[in-house]
């Protein structure tokens, strides 16, 4: 061998045999003595180190000889993927000119390449692990788009970027020449490289939606940098605050953290926490280094810097609405005269102002790069008031002056026509004329005037649907003007004791801020906390009696600024009476602190007031919250109907149509035959509408049909109707079969049309008429309520699916009959996990479906609801001995339970006779030779590591392992050729692959397996279409046969039909079984680890302990070392020689170390 010559690895890292070029030899000490001035030829016996370059791979393999090259290896040779072999010629393989031949026109595969203008971050040293490490995280197997410069001396100058059609499901950057640099890794070499990212590459937002010139808005102020500088939102958006709220969810869930952002880019769209820890929408607007990003969150406005751990890609669905901060700018306004820069006093008046509040924003014009140019008032105004103007007011106290030319408007003759009195005075007057404060009722005269009018209101708090408390927009001064009195007369007085009762009024101090409200005692907690509703603002907290003061007198006389309200026209969903939390926390975050308008629903004023709430969106269309509430799936759609007159309208509708079209038919037929006779036809016609109404009834309440009536028997006939999702049987009694097909017949022949159904709102437990898939009617009850369908049960039957609403009628079907299905479980009999797992369902399923059985009635239920305990019989065979058998199942007390049926069973099983011939059995095709067992592989004695590969996971303490080649090779040299039972095999240098791999060309000539007696050797077939030796487990299926086989050098097992199965030659059991079954030492199943998915056949451990073994196990070199070897092998494996496998389970909490 020589530097530069071509050979064939047999490469550990890629799996296969590889071309390979020698890039160095190191002679053996001796001969590094012999020939000392660098040899350029070496032979094989003479190499101690030897490193390959694999050319259609780009990696590099060191192949070290045992006790002769470990002290010749280098550090930069540690990088390397590194071989320890006793003989280089296991691994080696020389070019043969005729190969050469073949392969002269397939150029190598892999191409040199280098990143253009980067260097090392200090250039005086090569490049570090990290950045290695790095590069590999982020192009290792992904698909990347490589844009080409050019070539220097046969590499390519490249930078590799991610795919245009890829938008956020890859770690891959949009370059990874940025990336290097942006995680410091590397420099530019030129000063300025700006960036090299593709622009149309870069994710952008839609901009603002901008009100018209000359309009007004109502808006709230949410980021001020000065008077000239600042955002404002649009209000009454439901859809932004709902946005808001997904964002959250789902960034703050583990699906967000397999978004994390590697090189962030100039202008780039992301997803950003602010140091409220909430996740919001923001783009990149500056790159300061030291791995920071500076962001602008573009709903807000405002700016901050952030690390790349608070970045997350952004989701397409947050990517599309459009930005919601509008940056505008004072009108007609400039800092005061002398002054370029705005004062920070008139910055802090400004933001006292109109930080964070309701304002209207008249809009004069709008300026390039989408400025707003403003006038901000802080009232929305009503007719015959004058809003206060925000630029007139810095003016006025000397903190911003008019610009040049500016002409200042004359409102002295502004609004001198005469007004209706509008609403909102009404309301204005009728609150401070109110005497006094009651304590669950409104004065219905000052309302009524109201009725089904639009009143703007402001939404203070919302508690749920059904519980709004609002103020009327113009009560803010009144509210600011009690604020007042209430810290004048409260802020310097001292508690007093006092005995406190319910509904006592009371001036309660707040104990964030400070505050004096109104209130009004709803219960006692205990002695010294109290429950009190602020009737101002609609708030209910608890506090401490030191917070509460007597409320004087001359406090009472103003009525409570706040009403309560509830949604009309909607219902919670669920089938439920109570709001879900979802529901009333998206109605709160939607509607508090928003301007609405709301109408009053009812003339008769009812407690809490009856209201339809409408906002405005950005688009400025008006949005109705009940509606939105039933568009998102929160709320259902709720009918008002007069409770008197119409309370059984809605079933006797349908009712009605139904009688009245049996009766058209029935005289029709009548008359047909009988044309003359029509008495005789009315007598019929009413004895059949008569019938029908016995037997179909509206519903009075939920669960009105009748238990199901178990025979008076202990046991009894049956055919299974159904098998639940929870392993409950359904079974329908062999007595009672021809009644439930004579019902069925006679509801298929009377409910021919129903009519349309009137909008009905469906309870969990209800009963009702079900048309099923297969278009035929049943009984049926509501089991789920969910959006717009329904969870229903066929009671005759225990099916259970989900069907359209309109598939269902609240009628009941002969409410006399008792349900003819029997949920049944078996007596005393434990699934594995506790809970019947899904092969064992469908296994039941497949089982037992339209099957009769028999019945041995053990215990009765405490409610006739409920399931019946029973041993089940199917063909004679107990369904729980066989469950138990299969491991699906325990049984929880040691008593026998009977394999077969007792003796007293029918004898139709006896009768059939069974045809016995055995001639064929003696033709010579069908001969099978004895075989002995496989040889087992030996392992090393204890103490001793070795290397080897795993094949095979059962469950994370349970594999099958191999012996890599070398160990194998010492171990075969210490085996005798002749094995323990007597049979001599030949000593043969072909291995088994080699065997296997000529035996594949040539299986036609293979005869069928006709053996299949457990551990029975054999050759099977794979599904890549290759044959492996095997052995037989056992018979798994009847009809057709199928076998169950293990692949004895792999240990995985599958189901295989007889045709894949053939006889093994007899030279095949030679070869030592090459998978070794052993037991994994050091760590054992935790103890609180039950909630998660278990193995169904390894109840013990998780499937996430499973599938994470398999990570630590996967392309790994190996190591073992044996702990014991009688009964069983247990092993500890070992990464790296030194670090236990298991330890990486133990630290994710999957495993514990077991001493």
């Amino acid at each position: 061998m020589h530097k530069g010559a071509t050979v064939f690895v047999s490469s550990i890292e890629n799996g296969m045999w590889c071309r390979g070029i020698i890039t160095e030899l190191i002679p053996t000490e001796k001969e590094n003595i012999r020939k000392y001035c660098s040899p350029t030829k070496l032979s094989v016996c003479e190499v101690a180190l030897i490193q390959i370059f694999m050319v259609d791979f780009g990696n590099s393999e060191v192949l070290i000889v045992t006790g002769i090259g470990d002290n010749h290896v280098r550090s930069e040779h540690i990088a390397e993927q590194r071989v320890v072999l006793n003989d280089l010629c296991l691994a080696l393989r020389k070019s043969e000119p005729y190969i050469e031949g073949l392969l002269k026109d397939i150029q190598p595969l892999a191409q040199p390449c280098s990143l253009k203008d980067i260097v090392p971050q200090n250039s005086n040293e090569a490049w570090g692990e990290e950045a290695k490490v790095e590069f590999l995280k982020m192009v290792n197997n992904k698909a990347v788009l490589m844009k080409v410069f050019g070539e220097e001396d046969g590499v390519l100058i490249v930078d590799l970027q991610k795919p245009p059609t890829n938008k956020i499901s890859s770690d891959m950057p949009v370059s990874l020449r940025d990336a290097l640099v942006f995680m410091e890794l590397a420099r530019f070499r030129s000063n300025s490289p700006g960036s090299h990212c593709e622009k149309n590459t870069i994710l952008h937002y839609h901009p603002p939606i901008l009100p018209k010139e000359m309009m007004d808005a109502s808006v709230m102020v949410c980021h001020i940098n000065s008077p000239s500088d600042f955002y404002l939102q649009l209000v009454g958006s439901l859809d932004f605050l709902f946005l808001l709220k997904r964002i959250e969810d789902f960034y703050k869930s583990e699906d967000g953290e397999n978004l994390e952002i590697l090189c962030p880019v100039q202008d780039q769209a992301c997803v950003a926490k602010f140091e409220d820890g909430v996740w919001y929408r923001a783009k990149v607007i500056g790159l300061p280094g030291h791995r920071e990003v500076e962001v602008k969150y573009v709903d807000f406005g405002n700016t901050a810097k952030i690390t790349l751990k608070e970045m997350r890609k952004i989701k397409d669905e947050f990517l599309n609405p459009p930005e919601k901060a509008i940056k505008c700018k004072l009108a007609y306004i400039e800092p005061c005269k002398g002054t370029l820069q705005w004062s920070k006093k008139a910055k802090e008046k400004f933001e006292e102002k109109t930080q964070d509040k309701f304002m209207t924003c008249s809009v004069i014009k709008i300026l390039e790069d989408n400025v707003l140019l403003v006038e901000l008032f802080d009232s929305l105004g009503a007719p015959g008031m004058t809003p206060t103007s925000i630029n007139d007011l810095l003016v006025k106290e000397g903190l911003a002056s008019h610009e040049v030319g500016y002409t200042i408007k004359d409102n002295s003759k502004k609004y001198t026509e005469v007004w209706d009195p509008s609403p909102e005075e009404i309301i204005s007057k009728e609150v401070n004329s109110l005497n006094s404060v009651s304590a669950k009722s409104l004065p219905n005269e000052n309302l009524q005037s109201l009725y089904d009018k639009e009143l703007p209101v402001h939404i203070c708090n919302v508690i749920s649907p059904e519980k709004i408390y609002v103020q009327w927009l113009l009560t803010e001064n009144l509210l600011n003007s009690l604020e007042e009195q209430m810290v004048a007369a409260y802020e310097n007085s001292k508690w007093e004791p006092i005995k406190w009762e319910n509904d006592m009024h009371c001036a309660v101090k707040i104990p964030d801020n400070n505050l004096w409200r109104r209130g009004q005692i709803i219960r006692m907690v205990t002695d010294t906390l109290v429950e009190v509703l602020l009737y101002d603002v609609g708030v209910e907290l608890v506090v401490n009696v030191n917070c509460l003061r007597e409320l004087q007198e001359n406090l009472k006389t103003m009525g409570r600024l706040s009403l309560e309200c509830s949604l009309v026209d909607i219902r919670p969903t669920g089938g439920s009476d109570k709001w879900t939390a979802t529901a009333c926390d998206c109605l709160s975050l939607y509607l508090t602190g928003a301007v609405a308008t709301i109408i009053l629903q009812e003339n008769n004023m009812t407690w809490p007031l009856p209201v339809k709430i409408f906002c405005k969106d950005e688009k400025g269309e008006r949005v109705d919250v009940s509606k939105y509430l039933i568009r998102k799936g929160l709320a259902l759609r709720e009918r008002r109907i007069n409770k008197l007159d119409n309370s059984h309208s809605l079933s006797k509708k349908p009712l009605e149509i139904l009688l009245k079209q049996e009766d058209s038919e029935v005289t029709k037929n009548i008359k047909i035959n009988f044309d003359s006779d029509k008495k005789a036809s009315d007598i019929i016609s009413e004895h059949k509408v008569s019938e029908f109404k016995e037997k179909i009834i509206e519903p009075r309440t939920p669960g009105c049909y009748k238990p199901p009536v178990i025979p008076n028997m202990k046991v009894f006939e049956a055919v299974v109707s159904c098998i639940g999702d929870d392993g409950t049987v359904f079974v329908v009694p062999k007595l009672s079969e021809f009644e439930l097909i004579k019902m069925m017949n006679e509801i298929q022949s009377n409910l021919k049309c129903l009519g349309l159904l009137e909008p009905y709102f469906w309870k969990k437990g209800e009963a009702c008429a079900v048309r099923g898939s297969d278009t035929m009617w049943y009984r049926g009850k509501v089991i789920e309520v969910v959006g717009g369908t329904i969870r229903v049960q066929y009671l005759d039957h225990g099916l259970t699916e989900k069907i359209p609403q309109c598939h269902l009628y609240p009628i009941l079907l002969y409410p006399d009959t008792p349900q003819f299905c029997i949920p049944c479980q078996l007596y005393r009999t434990i699934p594995v996990g506790g809970i019947w797992q899904p092969d064992a369902i469908e296994l039941l399923q497949e089982l037992l479906s339209k099957r009769e059985v028999e019945i041995h009635v053990m215990e009765l239920p405490v409610n006739p609801w409920e399931k019946l305990s029973v041993h089940l019989y199917f063909d004679g065979m107990s369904l729980s001995y066989f469950m138990a058998h299969h491991k699906y199942c325990t049984f929880e007390h040691s008593e026998e339970i009977l394999k077969e049926k007792p003796t007293d069973y029918s004898k139709k099983y006896e009768e059939e006779r069974w045809e016995i011939r055995f001639e064929e059995l003696l033709l010579s095709e069908t001969e099978t030779p004895i075989l002995p067992p496989y040889l087992p592989s030996p392992l090393p004695p204890p103490g001793e590591l070795y290397a080897v590969q795993v094949k095979h996971v059962v469950s994370p303490n349970e594999v099958y392992i191999c012996l890599d080649s070398v160990e194998k090779c010492n171990l075969c040299n210490q085996h005798s050729d002749t094995d323990g039972s007597g049979v001599s095999w030949e000593s043969e240098s072909e291995s088994l692959s080699e065997a296997l791999q000529r035996l594949n060309t040539n299986v036609e000539t293979l005869l069928p397996l006709t053996d299949f007696r457990t551990e029975m050797p054999c050759l099977a077939e794979y599904d890549d279409g290759l044959w492996y030796r095997a052995k037989i487990v056992s018979i798994k299926e009847f009809n057709p046969v199928a076998i169950l086989v293990q692949f004895v050098d792999y240990g995985s097992t599958e189901k295989l039909t007889i045709n894949r199965l053939r006889q093994i030659p007899l030279h095949l059991m030679q070869y030592p079984a090459q998978a070794i079954k052993v037991l994994l030492a050091g760590f054992k199943p935790p103890l609180k680890d039950l909630g998660k998915t278990r193995i169904p056949y390894c109840p013990k451990w998780s499937m996430e302990a499973l599938w994470a073994m398999i990570d630590c196990l996967q392309g790994k070199q190996l190591y073992a070392s044996s702990m014991a070897q009688e009964p069983e092998q247990i092993v500890t494996l070992y990464e790296d020689e030194q670090y236990p496998v298991h330890m990486s389970l133990v630290e994710m909490g999957l495993a514990e170390q077991d001493e």
